[in-house]
């Protein structure tokens, strides 16, 4: 399973357990279409992830992924729909940055993003809360051996205390 799936799973356990204006109602992958009646919500996705090497001979990296935790919520005024979404925002962002589950998956939050809109096209308002947390961790891959080893040669010089050197020995070690 992808590192960033076990990330968004663990964020959705958090916001799960913290007792949130949506309860129970926390999503994690869906599609996005949702109804009034069902709101307040939480939609949880990885929509982004980066990875920047730590060197050019072995596959590693510092990666980020981008947890997107959508919060929608629903209103008779739009004061109504703002509070509540400044409230949701808060117990998100203290259930995701206080869960040591969470924490301890990263070294590090690198970022976390907030943005708001409300809009009132019908009779109710409507509320959706994007925040987006970089979490950054290290990842490492290893090569496929494709052929197995079945010798090895070790070379070898003899330096005196004086700086003289002997001459290169190669001994050849048959491994099968």
């Amino acid at each position: 399973m992808l590192y960033r799936t076990e990330l968004r799973q663990a964020v959705v356990a958090a916001l799960l357990q913290a007792n949130t204006l949506a309860a129970q109602k926390v999503y994690a992958p869906r599609d996005l279409p949702t109804t009034p009646a069902s709101m307040p919500l939480i939609l949880v996705q990885t929509p982004l992830e980066r990875k920047v090497s730590l060197g050019r001979h072995a596959p590693l990296f510092t990666t980020t992924a981008t947890i997107a935790v959508n919060a929608r919520v629903q209103g008779a005024t739009v004061q109504q729909v703002e509070a509540d979404l400044e409230t949701l925002c808060e117990q998100i962002e203290e259930a995701v940055l206080t869960d040591y589950t969470v924490l301890k998956m990263v070294q590090q939050v690198a970022a976390v993003d907030t943005e708001i809109d409300v809009t009132s096209e019908s009779r109710s308002h409507l509320g959706e809360a994007w925040i987006r947390f970089d979490m950054e961790f290290p990842q490492a891959y290893r090569p496929t051996i494709t052929q197995s080893l079945t010798d090895m040669e070790l070379t070898a010089t003899v330096t005196s205390e004086g700086g003289a050197q002997s001459p290169p020995t190669t001994i050849g070690i048959p491994l099968t």
